[in-house]
C-alpha cells in the first residue's frame, strides 16, 4: 500500500486502473510540444501511462473514500477496474467505508457506487455510506436530458440509484467535511468540480480530482483540455491552485498522474516539476 500521513490523516491511493493517455486527445493543440517534452515517457505508440486511482482517507476514526473509480462493469475502451480487489488489499470491505466524496460525477469517479446483482439490477456497493456531492455538480448532470444520452449511462448505473436512499449529502462551494477536510471550489472541468483540502496538525495536501490529468500542466496550466467543460475556466483553474499548491507547501495528490500521485511541487531549473514522495 502505498500511505502518507498529513498531520492526522492517513491517506491510501488505491488504483482502480491504469490507462493510456494519448497526448493528442488530452492537449490537441500543443500535443506536438508534449511529445517533444515528455518523450522520454512515451511507449512505442506514444503514449502515456497514467491512472485512475481513488484515495482511501482515515479521519477522525472514518474511513472517507475519494472517488470510486471506473467501477466492476465493462464499458468501451475501459477495462474494469480493481478497486474491489485494491479495497480488501487494504484490509477494508465496502461496509467499513463510512462517506464517500466525490469531487465530481464523470465515468471514472463514480464507477464503483453501484454493482450489478445477479437479476443485472444495480444495488449501491458501499451500503453503509454517505455519500457527497456538490449540489451544482447534481444539478447540471441529473436532468431527463442528461439522463437520457447514451454516453452518460454511468449516471443512470451509478449515481441515479442513490437517489431516494437518504444518503446523500449535498453540499455548496467550500465547506468543511469534517475537522481536517475540506471542498475547494476548482470549477471548468465540469461546473461543481472540487478539490478536497486536507489541513491537520499544521501539515497541508490537496486531492486535485480531475483539475489536472497530467503533469504537463505544472509547467503549461494554459494548456487547455478537451475534457474540460469550460476549458478557460479550467486553465485558470489550475494555474490558481498550483501557485496556491506551491506556495503552501502542501502534499499535492493527483488521481489521473502516474500512480500514487502523490508528491510535492519543487523548482528545477527554475521550472515546475512533480517530485514523487
Amino acid at each position: 500500500m502505498n500511505t502518507v500521513k498529513i498531520g492526522n490523516v492517513e491517506i491510501t491511493a488505491l488504483q482502480d486502473s491504469p490507462f493510456l493517455m494519448n497526448p493528442r486527445v488530452l492537449v490537441p493543440e500543443h500535443a506536438d510540444e508534449m511529445l517533444v517534452e515528455w518523450g522520454h515517457q512515451l511507449d512505442a505508440r506514444q503514449l502515456l501511462m497514467n491512472s485512475i486511482t481513488t484515495y482511501l482517507l482515515r479521519s477522525e476514526g472514518k474511513n472517507i473514500l475519494i472517488d470510486t473509480g471506473v467501477g466492476g462493469r465493462r464499458r468501451p475502451g475501459m477495462p474494469p477496474g480493481k478497486l474491489d480487489e485494491t479495497l480488501a488489499a487494504a484490509g477494508i470491505s465496502p461496509s467499513e467505508i463510512d462517506l464517500v466524496i466525490h469531487t465530481h460525477l464523470h465515468i471514472d469517479h463514480v464507477g464503483w457506487n453501484t454493482v450489478e446483482d445477479a437479476d443485472g439490477k444495480s444495488r449501491v456497493f458501499f451500503d453503509r455510506a454517505r455519500f457527497m456531492i456538490q449540489q451544482i455538480e447534481w444539478d447540471y448532470w441529473m436532468t431527463p436530458e442528461m439522463l437520457a444520452e447514451p454516453r452518460n449511462l454511468h449516471l443512470v448505473e451509478c449515481v441515479k440509484p442513490l437517489e431516494g436512499t437518504g444518503r446523500i449529502d449535498f453540499r455548496t462551494g467550500e465547506s468543511a467535511i469534517d475537522a481536517n477536510l475540506t471542498f475547494v471550489p476548482t470549477p471548468g472541468h465540469t461546473p461543481g468540480h472540487v478539490a478536497i483540502g486536507i489541513l491537520s496538525a499544521g501539515e497541508r495536501a490537496v486531492i486535485i480530482g480531475d483539475a489536472s490529468h497530467h503533469p504537463v500542466h505544472l509547467v503549461h496550466p494554459d494548456w487547455q483540455v478537451p475534457l474540460d467543460r469550460d476549458r478557460e475556466l479550467a486553465a485558470r483553474t489550475r494555474a490558481k491552485l498550483f501557485d496556491e499548491v506551491e506556495r503552501d507547501g502542501s502534499t499535492l495528490i493527483a488521481g489521473h498522474w502516474t500512480y500514487p500521485g502523490m508528491g510535492r511541487i519543487v523548482r528545477l531549473d527554475g521550472k515546475r516539476s512533480f517530485q514523487a514522495l
